[in-house]
């Protein structure tokens, strides 16, 4: 009976460490500006543009930008920022749920679409063509 509660007491010990030390995602976005992209799709206001993007190779896409967002995407870019989904989504864009890729999701308003990646620390702003295959 003591062996039972040394054992039941050394495992809650073991998962309760293993749960402190687990990295708790902070979302970092409190404001937001327009994307260099689409004027009407908002990005943090923390984004710093890394690289504007005219040519692609991917015909689906006709311009984009990449921006550096610290803290955003979690690690490996797994986590979504849910506030900043909801003020994509309060500016009008409808999420095409069905249409998500991995750290792809696109939204859609006024019969544009918009590819947003989420990475870890970094998004990327994809305007797509009219009629495009994704």
């Amino acid at each position: 009976m003591r062996r039972n509660t040394t054992i039941i007491v050394i495992l809650s010990l073991l998962f309760s460490a293993i749960i402190g030390c687990t990295s708790v995602y902070e979302e970092p976005v409190d404001s937001y500006k327009s994307s260099s992209v689409h004027d009407d799709f908002p990005i943090p206001n923390s984004a710093t543009l890394l690289q504007t993007i005219t040519e692609t190779g991917n015909p689906n896409i006709d311009n984009g930008a990449k921006y550096e967002v610290k803290g955003i995407g979690g690690e490996q870019g797994l986590s979504l920022p849910t506030r900043y989904f909801e003020e994509i989504q309060a500016s009008g864009w409808d999420e095409l749920e069905d249409k998500r890729a991995g750290h792809f999701h696109y939204f859609e308003k006024d019969a544009k679409v918009i590819a947003l990646e989420i990475r870890e620390n970094s998004i990327g702003v994809y305007e797509m063509v009219e009629n495009a295959k994704f």
